[in-house]
């Protein structure tokens, strides 16, 4: 995959609520596009801050499953319903890359980033968490578009 960097950044403190669920990793495609239909009728949330629309890997169990958050920036995380997940994201440095097309093909670009970018790099993970973000244009029903993946950092 020819994959490069689009930028760096420093990322901003974010609160996020949403939906929060455990993915196996073989079963992922579907079970996320489960997840973000089912998250796209809770909007908007209470205390809705902003249009954009975040996916946040909030860590895994070995090699075989994940969970995954779909969010939206909050400005306050005591308005949100009991049930609905909650997330701070303190100010982090992040290289930041660009998928264009289907989100099927989405996790190809993960491994990439992860396996290869990382492995290549002058960086290293940050252990923070990664996320995407969706672009207003990303047509959810076809599941195709542009989305920024960021991936916290530090030096080697």
């Amino acid at each position: 995959m020819n994959l490069h960097v689009d930028r760096f950044e420093q990322g901003h403190p974010m609160l996020l609520g949403g939906l929060r669920q455990q993915h196996g990793f073989a079963e992922s495609i579907l079970s996320q596009t489960e997840q973000w239909r089912q998250f796209h009728l809770l909007l908007p949330l209470a205390s809705q801050q902003g249009s954009n629309v975040y996916g946040v890997m909030c860590g895994h169990d070995s090699a075989h499953s994940f969970e995954y958050m779909c969010g939206v920036e909050v400005t306050s995380l005591q308005d949100l319903p009991a049930d609905m997940g909650r997330m701070r994201i303190a100010s982090q440095q992040y290289a930041v890359f660009k998928h264009s097309g289907p989100v099927a093909r989405l996790g190809k670009t993960w491994e990439a980033i992860c396996n290869e970018w990382l492995a290549n790099s002058e960086y290293q993970s940050a252990h923070k968490p990664d996320f995407e973000i969706y672009a207003a244009s990303f047509d959810w029903d076809a599941g195709i578009g542009e989305v920024e993946i960021w991936i916290s950092i530090t030096d080697k």
